[in-house]
Parts: C-alpha cells; sequence; structure tokens
C-alpha cells in the first residue's frame, strides 16, 4: 500500500514567498500527500493565499489559528494529521519534484524510522543566484546508520539540525512536541525524535532550498526569548538518553555553537545578559575546546579557544568575524 505523507508548512507572513513554496510541494512525483497549512495569525495575506490554494486542491487542509510562534504551529498540524510519515517544509523555502520521493526510499531501509537530508542548499533572499536542486532520486547517496550514531553526527553538526530536511515515520512524534516560546525550538526537539528510532538513513542530495533572511527570526533583533537556549543547554546535556550513549560532549558541543551565536547578537550595552550565557560558555568551553572527537567543527574548538582570552575579546572577535551576514 503506498503511504500517507504529511507536509506541514507552518505560515507567517510569507505572502511573498508561500506561493513558490506551495507550488513546489503540489509537483512532487509522490503524489499521495496530506499537506497541512498552519496559517499562524498572518497580518498580509499569507492566510487567504492558502485558502485559495486549499480551495483547488484537495490534499491541502488550511488550519488559521492566533499567532502563537512557530513551535505552536506545528503542534497544531501534529494533531491533526493523518498520514504514516510526517515532513516538514518552511514556508519561505521551496522544495525540489523529487524532495519525498527521495526522504521515502530513506526510509524504506529495513527498521528504519528517519530519513535525514545532510541539509538544504542555502541561498540568500537579496541576492539573485538561486541554487541548483536534483532533478531525480538517481542524484541522492544513502547511508543507513543507528540512531546513536546519527544522533552524534548531527550533534556534531554534519547534519542540519533543523526539523525540515528530514521525515519522521508518524509514531516518532507520539510523546515528543515542540516547546512553545522558544527560540532554536529545533535544537530542542529533533535529538528526541533521533532517540526514538531504530536507525535512520542520512541522504545526500540537494532537494531542499533554504532561503536566508536578514529578517529571519534566527537573525532578527535580540530579544529575552533568545535566552531559551539556556535551558536547552540544560535538557540536552542532562538528557537520560545523550548520557546513557556518552554522547554528552556531542551534547556540549551543539549547546555551545548555539549558545555562542546567541551571544554575539546581544547588544554590548546588555551587560548582565552577556554574562549569564558567558557563565555558560565558559562552563563547558573546556570540553569543547579540547574534543578530538574527528567529527568536531574547527569553527566551534576556534570559539572556546578564544574565549579564553576573555568575554569582551570573545565577544569583538565573534561580532567582526563569527556573525557575518546575521547581525542585521
Amino acid at each position: 500500500m503506498t503511504p500517507l505523507i504529511t507536509v506541514i508548512i507552518p505560515v507567517y507572513n510569507v505572502e511573498a514567498y508561500i506561493r513558490q513554496c506551495l507550488d513546489s510541494v503540489l509537483s512532487q512525483t509522490y503524489k499521495n500527500l496530506e499537506i497541512i497549512l498552519v496559517d499562524d495569525g498572518s497580518t498580509d495575506e499569507s492566510g487567504r493565499i492558502c485558502d485559495k490554494y486549499g480551495e483547488k486542491d484537495a490534499r491541502i487542509m488550511v488550519i488559521h489559528k492566533r499567532n502563537g510562534g512557530l513551535s505552536d504551529a506545528r503542534n497544531a498540524a501534529l494533531e491533526s494529521c493523518n498520514g504514516d510519515y510526517i515532513t516538514f517544509v518552511d514556508s519561505d523555502d521551496y522544495v525540489s519534484p523529487c524532495f519525498i520521493e527521495v526522504l521515502l526510499k530513506g526510509v524504506s531501509a529495513e527498521k528504519c524510522q528517519i530519513a535525514a537530508l545532510t541539509g538544504g542548499v542555502d541561498f540568500w533572499d537579496e541576492k539573485p543566484e538561486r541554487p541548483h536542486l536534483a532533478k531525480s532520486e538517481d542524484d541522492a547517496l544513502y547511508k543507513t546508520y543507528s540512531s546513536k550514531k546519527a544522533l552524534e553526527i548531527m550533534l556534531y553538526q554534519r547534519i542540519a539540525t533543523g526539523a525540515p530536511f528530514k521525515i519522521y515515520k508518524k509514531d516518532v512524534f507520539n510523546e515528543i512536541r515542540f516547546p512553545v516560546g522558544y527560540y532554536y525550538e529545533d535544537v530542542a526537539t529533533t535529538y528526541k525524535t533521533f532517540e526514538k528510532a531504530e536507525n535512520i538513513t542520512i541522504i545526500d542530495c540537494p532537494v531542499y532550498a533554504y532561503r536566508k533572511r536578514y529578517d529571519s527570526i534566527i537573525r532578527e533583533k535580540y530579544s529575552e526569548k533568545k535566552l531559551s537556549v539556556l535551558r536547552i543547554y540544560e535538557e540536552i546535556i542532562g538528557d537520560a538518553v545523550i548520557n546513557d550513549w556518552n554522547l554528552k560532549d556531542a551534547a556540549i558541543s551543539r549547546a555551545f555553537a548555539m549558545m555562542y551565536s546567541v551571544f554575539l547578537q546581544v547588544p554590548s550595552e546588555m551587560e548582565e545578559t552577556k554574562i549569564k550565557i558567558w557563565d555558560k560558555l565558559v562552563e563547558c568551553r573546556k570540553s569543547v575546546a579540547f574534543n578530538k572527537n574527528k567529527m568536531m567543527r574547527k569553527k566551534n574548538r576556534y570559539a572556546a579557544m578564544i574565549s579564553c582570552l576573555g568575554m569582551n575579546i570573545s565577544y569583538f572577535v565573534g561580532r567582526k568575524f563569527g556573525q557575518k551576514g546575521s547581525m542585521k
């Protein structure tokens, strides 16, 4: 029997991008889809555009709700989905026609509950160049790992942490939801799905175009909500499975990168906030600086080493060289 694939697309004020996203999903070579659009209280034309697409294609379900953020929108879709498998697409991105086909082949391996792309093909919205995406699954390279090994690869950022770029067997999410009110909600969630799987296939194939925008959540002006990275840090390094699998150093590496990124976004005059994050960076920098795992990112190690020169120097160097394009 042909499995039903649920595609979850949270939508918020993306009238300039949503048509391209939806057209790419509707153009999939794999047709047995349930497409859930969650209009998260958009104040532009996004909600009406979703309704128009829903009128044209019976596979589309549109949910309108009050604004609650990305996690809340995804959770609303998870409560309503009927698919055998679930995948996520961000509403300002777009995908290759073989996106679902490639992912579905990835979970066809025995006892495989998740297939994950190495990542998306990045492009800046402000620039005219657009990425070249694969036209068929013949261009894909597949390798299946135990969930422990795949989780290690993800924590060391050799594949993307984001909820998109992956397909999940529905029951993986039975007891998992995205934390509402968090930034970096994907970091707080995807490792839990990997723990639920027996095997995971990692796929190298350019089938997801990831739009980088200066006004995106990660790059927008600093907000106190970004301090959720400190809670995520405590949760991930204290996770029982991560510790049982001896992946604490990998988890610390991922958390360090996330916290350092937020540290560099804090305005220079917010000294107390900088110190609050800095104390956690100091707590874990030794593990990062002296981690000998071959998958360890040099960027993380260098940042940890530079942090030994003190908070102000680390802040200055990081903002000047480590956050290009993300401080606007």
